[in-house]
């Protein structure tokens, strides 16, 4: 029997990824919500197995962009650390 690939059974957009990762966080965090101090061992297995999902899709998703979009983030995202960091760090 011919096994797809998981990408090619679940996912085709990034938007789909990104909608799926949101699903995979809020389900994270009503897990995390649920575990009491015994008897939850099953719900920690989860977690792993969802953060792990998440992390394969979030890859996905760097493989699909293009190398000026990733520039672009990440440009983004520094001048917004860059301008937090000169407001809130006195030794700057």
């Amino acid at each position: 029997m011919f096994m797809k690939k998981e990408r090619d059974i679940f996912m085709t957009t990034p938007s789909d990824s990104s909608t799926s990762i949101k699903v995979l966080k809020e389900t994270i965090a009503w897990f995390k919500k649920q575990i009491e101090p015994h008897d939850c061992g099953w719900m920690h297995t989860t977690i792993a197995g969802l953060n792990h999902r998440i992390k394969f899709l979030k890859k996905e998703i760097k493989k699909g962009r293009s190398e000026g979009t990733w520039i672009e983030g990440y440009n983004k995202h520094k001048k917004d650390y860059d301008k937090w960091k000169k407001e809130r760090c006195p030794h700057n």
